[in-house]
């Protein structure tokens, strides 16, 4: 008998998109106006709903909106901002370009999450701003964060990149937030494509956002399509072009409506990996919250391989198998820039958390069948890596 057909390969990451969704994105397409509009303000609007935010500005990525707060705040030559080198290059990058100081901090080897004990022996005079990241869809500690800022003028500046959903003592990321910034690149937990928001409480700094969005104008332009032309727009100050297009609104607004349900399945398929890990020992999932009223949304699933096993043996058996995967992140102070820059930084804890974790397949979509694939694959690899 001829051997069945291999399976088809399993990404780490899927995008889920409702057929109401597709609809909705053709009939703008048919409108005569897809690029910034009422489209877009509905979904700054219902995101702000949503999370409880008092200002929502979309953008056309995360890091779009990581640039925009940075230059809003103003950061000078000098200025130091803290974030975790396990991070995406784009918050150390927008400091970088802003003219800021990239302060390195350590995470907590269980969960990844920013270690507020370190963050708390690097503050100095120059400390503008600290960035954390809710890694992976978990929340990081706000509060001992707010600790040692309150009765400064440090600025907390959530990166919630992993974070739609994610919530903080009960309450969403975004809710409470001073400044939080949301990415919606098609491996999130929704998605618009690319895109991302920025959410704040100050209504200034939300005004000067808006405005740094869109080459320093203050005018809408959908708000004059079809007028006879008259209206001037006026440049306030130079500001950069990082509006979202109402194609892209459509699927956020959408996107949105079903959050709730994908990341329940999210945490479903993350359950059902805990429970099935039992026996593999080269590998292990990282730490869950342990306050109750916190809640993961499960943006990733990644699991710490243990000391001395081979991480692209690894990956090469898996993609083998079908088995896509990714890391999420290598420390960023050793990216060839940073570690130009910042010659003498010492992150032992980085470094080795850097070189050991892997992200695996978890996404709305993902079947019982492809979970069980996964851990087959991985038990099987736990045979040879057993220590």
């Amino acid at each position: 008998m001829p051997d069945s057909a291999p399976l088809p390969r399993l990404p780490f990451s899927r995008p889920t998109i409702s057929e109401a969704a597709i609809t909705e994105v053709n009939e703008v397409l048919r409108s005569g106006w897809i690029t910034s509009g009422p489209k877009v303000t509905q979904f700054e609007n219902d995101f702000a709903a949503w999370c409880g935010a008092q200002h929502a500005i979309a953008f056309c990525s995360a890091t779009a909106g990581l640039d925009v707060v940075c230059a809003a705040l103003d950061l000078q030559p000098g200025d130091e901002v803290i974030t975790p080198s396990i991070n995406w290059v784009s918050g150390p990058n927008m400091i970088e370009l802003n003219g800021g100081t990239t302060i390195f901090a350590e995470v907590l080897p269980g969960t990844l999450q920013i270690d507020p004990a370190d963050v708390a022996r690097r503050i100095t005079p120059r400390t503008r701003a600290i960035m954390p990241v809710h890694f992976a869809g978990a929340p990081c500690d706000l509060a001992a964060l707010r600790r040692l800022t309150a009765g400064t003028k440090i600025q907390i500046i959530e990166d919630a990149a992993h974070a739609a959903g994610t919530r903080v003592k009960g309450k969403l990321v975004g809710s409470e937030s001073d400044v939080a910034v949301f990415s919606f690149h098609p491996t999130k937990n929704m998605t618009t494509a690319e895109g991302g928001m920025v959410v704040c409480k100050n209504a200034e700094l939300a005004a000067r956002i808006r405005l740094l969005r869109f080459h320093g104008i203050r005018k809408d332009a959908w708000k004059n399509h079809g007028r006879s032309g008259k209206d001037l727009y006026n440049v306030v100050e130079p500001g950069r072009k990082y509006n979202l297009t109402d194609i892209q609104a459509v699927l956020g607004i959408h996107q949105l409506r079903d959050l709730e349900r994908m990341n329940n399945e999210r945490a479903r398929l993350a359950a059902a990996y805990r429970a099935r890990w039992s026996g593999i020992r080269f590998a292990k999932p990282l730490d869950l919250p342990t306050d109750p009223s916190d809640v993961h949304c499960w943006h990733i699933f990644i699991v710490l391989l243990a000391h001395g096993v081979d991480r692209g043996a690894v990956v090469d058996h898996l993609e083998a198998a079908g088995i896509g995967t990714a890391l999420h992140f290598p420390a960023v102070h050793s990216q060839t820039y940073y570690r130009t820059k910042y010659p003498n930084l010492s992150l032992p804890i980085s470094d080795d958390i850097g070189a050991r974790l892997l992200t695996i397949p978890l996404f709305p979509g993902m079947t019982d069948a492809d979970l069980d694939r996964v851990i087959t694959a991985f038990k099987r690899l736990d045979r040879e890596y057993a220590i």
